[in-house]
Parts: C-alpha cells; structure tokens; sequence
C-alpha cells in the first residue's frame, strides 16, 4: 500500500514538472520568440525555428527575422510560406537598405566577393517561385523577375544562376533551353566567366 501512494506521489510530481515545462515552453513562445527562434535552431528543428523568427519580426517589424524566416522556410521547400514571407520582405519599404547593410555587416565578406545579399535572397525566392510554376506563363514570369534582380555584370551567385540551378535540379531542359536564349540576347557583360561558364552549361545540358 505504502509503495502504491509513494508511485502516485512519483507519477504526479512527473506530471506537474510536465505541464510545468509545457506551459513554460508556451509562454517564451509567446513573450520570446526571438529566444525560442534559436533554442529551436540550436536543437535542430529548423521549420520551427522560422516560424519562430517570423513570429519575432511580426512582434518587433525586425527585417532580419522576416529574412531568417523566408530563407528557412525557401531551403525546408515550404513554398508556399517562403513566398508569401518573401513578398512581405521584398515589399518593404527599407528592403534594399536592409541588404545594403547585411553586406557591410558580414564578417566574412571577403571570401563573398562578388556575392549580394539581395541577390541571394531573390536567387532563393526565384526557386521557390519556380518550384511553385505550373504553366509556362508562370515560369516567364518567374525568368523574368530573376533577369530583372541579376546585375549586367553576371555576379557570383546571382538570381539567374540560383534559378538555372533549381531548373537543372529538376531536369527540366526546355526552361534551361529557354534560360540559354535569354542570355544570349539580354546584354550581360560578355567578360563575365561566370555567364560563358554557364552558357556553356547550358549548351551541353540542352544539346
């Protein structure tokens, strides 16, 4: 008998420390999702972690953490979400500042040279928007707006060769082929070895 009450007793005391936790877990959802944002990120739950970051810059209107939350959700192929987050942070206002200053901040710079922060974000968004295409209206439109964010001097990293990627990726020859007439025909600089390397690509892929 006496060993019965001390098991309840143990199986209660369980219980309580459970919902303890669980409602504080809520409540830091809730009062700090910036702290959840990388508690989550640390334990490995990246789609968590994202939402968090949007709950975050929903809280504080932090550009950061929109972009966090667009880039976490473009790479976890929630395409809908990352659309959706992407088209709030490329509508804002202060988005090009915010680019401008993600590139003088970066510690790393110098092994990115050549490489933008607004042309990985809208290289990203280029794919999720690919990926999202269904009819060949909507991948023009998708080729189009990677043509209109990708520099004349073909850069590492830009648009362009994000959406080449995520086309190849997907085998799909006829937009690449499509991807391959655009380049001969815009005007990028011809000195760039970055566009005569993909074009190159290109031609062999298609061929």
């Amino acid at each position: 008998m006496k060993n019965k009450i001390v098991f309840k007793t143990v199986l209660l005391t369980l219980g309580v420390i459970l919902i303890l936790a669980i409602s504080a877990f809520g409540i830091a959802s809730l009062l700090a999702p910036a702290a959840m944002m990388d508690f989550t990120s640390d334990m490995g739950l990246e789609s968590i972690s994202g939402d968090y970051a949007y709950r975050e810059y929903e809280r504080s209107g932090d550009l950061s953490c929109l972009a966090r939350s667009f880039v976490i959700s473009a790479d976890e192929q929630e395409d809908r979400t990352a659309l959706n987050r992407f088209n709030r942070l490329y509508e804002d206002e202060k988005f090009s500042v915010f680019c401008d200053a993600m590139d003088e901040d970066l510690e790393i710079r110098d092994e990115l040279s050549g490489y933008r922060s607004r042309g990985y974000l809208c290289g990203l968004a280029a794919q999720v928007r690919y990926r999202l295409a269904k009819e060949d209206e909507e991948r023009e439109e998708v080729l189009a707006f990677a043509l209109s964010e990708t520099d004349l001097s073909f850069p590492q990293g830009n648009p362009v060769i994000l959406l080449i990627q995520a086309a190849a990726k997907n085998g799909d020859k006829a937009f690449l082929g499509r991807i391959l007439e655009t380049l001969e025909s815009t005007g990028f600089d011809e000195e760039s070895p970055y566009l005569q390397n993909f074009k190159d690509i290109l031609e062999e892929i298609t061929q």
